[in-house]
């Protein structure tokens, strides 16, 4: 598997120019004041974006027919798609605390409390979309996967926004006390074990069906 990884590194280069955008683009919004919360979803949700560009350049020329040959199994195969992907998401988050820090240290950010907060929300999403991503991916192609992943997030948040907009008109004392629950939800203790535990089930559950994806798949 560390040849896979190895493998994976490299193409990273060919993402240089997306990477070198991000970071211009983020260091814009560290000085101008953009809101800490915005930027560090921009980065971080970018980063699960990028995890998922690997297997384009898989199955370009008929790459995946070639690497299915070589002496390891589909399930390392996988399971290298999800570390990289996760790697990737690390130094998003990284390099998102990193920008929280500056902001802090210019006056333009938050306390640490909610830096932490909104980076730990964040990453949670970035895993949440690697592990919906990869086993889409895998069935329908890269380029189709990613496809119906933005079209899902859009559902989600026009089903959440919609939502809230119906309570707010009909069950206005109900939009409240969700409102509420949530708020005390995210200062809880236990906000970040929960979205560690969590994340690791998602990813479990995401890997397995991952691997049954690849082993029934012909090339």
């Amino acid at each position: 598997m560390k040849g896979l990884l190895v493998k994976d590194l490299c193409l990273m280069r060919e993402l240089k120019k997306m990477v070198l955008i991000i970071v211009f683009v983020s260091a814009i919004f560290v000085f101008s004041g953009t809101d800490q919360a915005f930027l560090t979803g921009y980065v971080i949700i970018l980063s699960a974006l990028i995890a998922g560009m690997t297997l384009s350049y898989d199955e370009m020329n008929g790459g995946m027919a070639f690497l299915m040959t070589l002496p390891y199994s589909r399930k390392q195969y996988v399971a290298e798609k999800y570390l990289i992907g996760l790697l990737i998401i690390a130094v998003g988050v990284v390099y998102a605390l990193a920008l929280a820090v500056i902001q802090n240290l210019t006056g333009g950010g938050a306390d640490m409390k909610t830096t932490l907060l909104t980076t730990a929300v964040c990453a949670f999403v970035g895993v949440i979309m690697l592990a919906f991503s990869l086993p889409a991916d895998l069935k329908f192609g890269a380029e189709k996967g990613r496809v119906m992943l933005i079209f899902g997030f859009m559902i989600v948040f026009f089903g959440i926004f919609f939502g809230f907009r119906i309570l707010e008109n009909n069950f206005p004392d109900q939009q409240a006390a969700i409102i509420r629950w949530l708020n005390e939800a995210l200062m809880s203790r236990y906000i970040y074990p929960g979205c560690i535990i969590l994340g690791i089930v998602v990813l479990g559950i995401s890997f397995l069906l991952a691997c049954r994806i690849l082993e029934k798949k012909e090339f």
